[in-house]
């Protein structure tokens, strides 16, 4: 390609939709002025699309002479920072998947599609000259003198008006519409205002027990550093974020936090906004597009010092980024389980480096990958071992079912138990970690039961849609009145989800209400919130639940946890089951004893003297996960040695699976990898398709990426009637 020295030709290198490893070449126009981290409109093959620069550079002579020219160039100025750029080309190089859709999970979903960057909000009001000075009493209307005695005020304050804040305030559009009649007050297109954060409090700092001082004094005030705070249930640790935020904001500095559910958001958001007076956004999937746009928007610009947000947010652009805080590090959240499998956590580490700042990783039950990176000398380790006010930890005790009477999975034991408590005035939590009335429809006559037609696995009924619904691909079918198999017509549910023990504890405490968390009854944030509202209410309550209720929830009147039934880890085929249901066992037993009063945690199993209990019984989740490490070690399993996982989908299961024997066949060839299927997956069969798993194994990660990275390039991802997908780092192998 040529160039002339009074008009060099420009390339940009621009991040497009498709099976690319890499950016393509367009050419600059004169006129066009894209800059990395701009989004353009460009051609591909017979289409227009958006992409994302990542460089510019002058043409060189290996370009062609053919490149296709820019169609659009949409933003003026970068919407991604430098920072954000070079993390998503490590997600696409790391997770060996394609670059363009690395670089649009840090778009909002109205940017992906090329919208303007431009906030789509109320408009402002603002007063002219004339109504900052007039004194409001000459006017005649009494809803406009006070409109305009509120809108000085707030300007006085610095603070933006809109529409929303008035309302609020009880001034409606007609009390300040006579204000711009009068010229007094005039409405411009809602804008950004980038703020320096401060610090500032609206509440004091609570003061640290010694514990909580050392950790807040080992995390550097900057530079790169990795601070694993480990801490009992309530030991504190959100008052060390807290603490650590104030400390960065006072410099100047930005703060992102990554909580792992939408759930956690809105409470997390209520204590920061107690706490600090710097601006605060939120991102999260409950959002609609409009709110997640402004919001978005606004951490770009630097108007918010303080961004919240689940997995997605670790790659939102913010300007001066000071500290990075994981809460619950641990959760499965972190990871996004389908097309590009990235592992939040993992990027916030590699952000922090990137920008040489502090990154904080918060839990009572580390991950043992983050355990064992502490132990190596990679992360500092600091533990909270005791609660924060003084509390003593809840008392464990298990309950041989075995030897028990029980009805609808609930023990004499513990229904004794729980009507103690709440005649004390008390909470009782029954963690039940299946939702639904009941996990099967059963024939009394020939033990039939009802299947999915798509999946292999039972449909649950649930009794308050009078519907069978398969958990794994959304089928739905009414219940069978007579069986398929012998004809009967003597057909009931089997077992017991939340909405049957909701039903059954309702029975047997008439008087008490029942509070029930699942993904049933608490569809979005506003059902939590609502539901969370009726557990702080007066007297005694029983809340019933899955895994929703085991997560940073503040319950302070629960004095006794029942663990209903947590069986079914102990022997799962997956390798990290026994680590995930030890951290449930321990994150819900920590609801139990968060007030003034002593708690309890009452664990029914059908094998109480299992070795995994005793660790966790005794409240030693170090213990417990020394002896995972252990077994992880002999294995060669993470975090001692790298994994990645190769599935296959197909509606014929021959060709699922000899898609992966052929790629098997090629990775035996490569030196220091080890190969274990393929296999049927845990789940052989979802929504129609057959899938097969093969599980490839290195003691070294670059040799994993090495023997990876041709299968990536040489086979489609979808093929004729079979698809395949590379999950790196594995957390789940369903």
């Amino acid at each position: 390609m040529t160039t002339t020295s009074k008009n060099p030709l420009r390339i940009a290198d621009i991040a497009v939709p498709g099976p690319f490893a890499g950016p393509l070449s367009y050419r600059i126009e004169p006129g066009q002025t894209p800059v990395p981290g701009s989004r353009c409109k460009v051609p591909l093959r017979s289409r227009q699309v958006v992409g994302v620069v990542t460089g510019v550079r002058p043409a060189q002579p290996g370009d062609s002479d053919t490149l296709k020219s820019i169609d659009d160039v949409l933003d003026d100025a970068p919407l991604l920072s430098p920072d954000v750029l070079q993390l998503a080309q490590w997600v696409s190089r790391y997770y060996l998947y394609d670059a363009y859709p690395a670089y649009m999970l840090a778009f909002p979903s109205a940017l992906r599609s090329g919208e303007t960057a431009e906030l789509n909000d109320e408009p402002q009001l603002e007063l002219t000259v004339s109504g900052e000075h007039l004194d409001p009493d000459k006017l005649k209307g009494r809803r406009q003198r006070e409109a305009l005695a509120l809108l000085q005020s707030l300007t006085k304050a610095g603070q933006v008006c809109t529409p929303a804040l008035l309302r609020r305030q009880d001034v409606e559009r007609t009390h300040w519409k006579g204000l711009i009649d009068k010229r007094l007050l005039r409405q411009r297109p809602a804008q950004l205002f980038p703020a320096s954060p401060t610090g500032t409090l609206r509440q004091q700092a609570l003061a640290l027990n010694p514990d909580q001082t050392a950790a807040l004094a080992t995390l550097p005030v900057e530079g790169f550093a990795v601070q694993l705070l480990e801490g009992v249930t309530g030991s504190g640790k959100t008052e060390v974020y807290l603490q650590a935020m104030q400390r960065a904001l006072e410099r100047g500095k930005r703060v992102l936090v990554l909580v792992p559910e939408i759930g956690l958001t809105p409470q997390t958001l209520a204590r920061f906004q107690q706490r600090f007076q710097d601006r605060l956004v939120a991102l999260h999937s409950g959002m609609t597009d409009k709110q997640r746009n402004n919001a978005w928007l606004r951490a770009q610009a630097g108007e918010a010092s303080i961004i919240l947000g689940t997995r997605s947010a670790i790659l939102t652009p913010i300007p001066d980024l000071g500290l990075i805080v994981v809460d619950e590090e641990h959760d499965a959240s972190y990871k996004q389980q389908d097309t590009l499998r990235y592992h939040a956590r993992d990027l916030a580490i590699y952000r922090a480096r990137l920008l040489n700042i502090p990154v904080m990783l918060g839990s009572a039950t580390p991950s043992l990958e983050s355990l064992h990176n502490a132990q190596q000398g990679r992360y500092q380790h600091q533990q909270l071992q005791q609660r924060a006010q003084g509390q003593t930890r809840a008392r464990l005790e298990t309950i041989d079912m075995r030897k028990q009477r029980q009805e609808h999975g609930v023990s004499e034991r513990l229904l004794h138990r729980v009507r103690q408590h709440l005649e004390g005035g008390n909470q009782v939590l029954l963690f039940l970690n299946r939702r639904g009335y009941a996990p099967s429809w059963f024939c009394r006559q020939c033990g039939w039961m009802s299947d999915c037609p798509f999946c292999d696995a039972r449909l649950t009924y649930h009794r308050g849609r009078h519907q069978m619904l398969c958990h794994h691909c959304g089928h739905q079918e009414r219940p069978h009145q007579q069986c398929p198999e012998c004809g009967s017509t003597d057909l009931t549910p089997l077992g017991a989800g939340t909405e049957r023990a909701e039903e059954a504890l309702a029975a047997w405490f008439p008087d008490t209400p029942i509070i029930r968390f699942d993904r049933d009854s608490v569809a979005n944030a506003r059902d939590l919130e609502q539901q969370l509202n009726r557990a702080q209410a007066d007297g005694p309550a029983i809340l019933v639940g899955t895994q929703m209720l085991a997560k940073g929830h503040h319950f302070e009147r629960v004095t006794l946890v029942g663990i209903i039934d947590m069986d079914a880890g102990l022997f799962s085929a997956d390798f990290r089951a026994r680590e995930r249901m030890g951290q449930l066992l321990v994150q819900v037993s920590g609801r139990s004893g968060r007030g003034d009063l002593a708690g309890e945690v009452v664990l029914q199993t059908f094998h109480p003297d299992h070795p995994f209990f005793t660790p966790l019984l005794e409240q030693d989740y170090p213990a417990f996960a020394t002896q995972l490490l252990a077994e992880r070690q002999r294995s060669g399993l993470p975090p001692f040695g790298y994994l990645a996982c190769l599935r296959s989908d197909s509606a014929y299961p021959q060709r699922a699976e000899q898609l992966l024997k052929e790629m098997a066949g090629r990775l035996l060839a490569e030196p220091g990898i080890r190969v274990f299927g393929p296999l049927p997956a845990l789940l052989s069969r979802r929504a129609g398709k057959h899938r097969f798993t093969l599980l490839v194994q290195s003691d070294q990660r670059s040799r994993l990426h090495t023997a990876l990275q041709p299968l990536v390039a040489d086979y489609p991802r979808q093929q004729r009637h079979v698809s395949w997908h590379l999950d790196i780092d594995p957390i789940d192998l369903m």
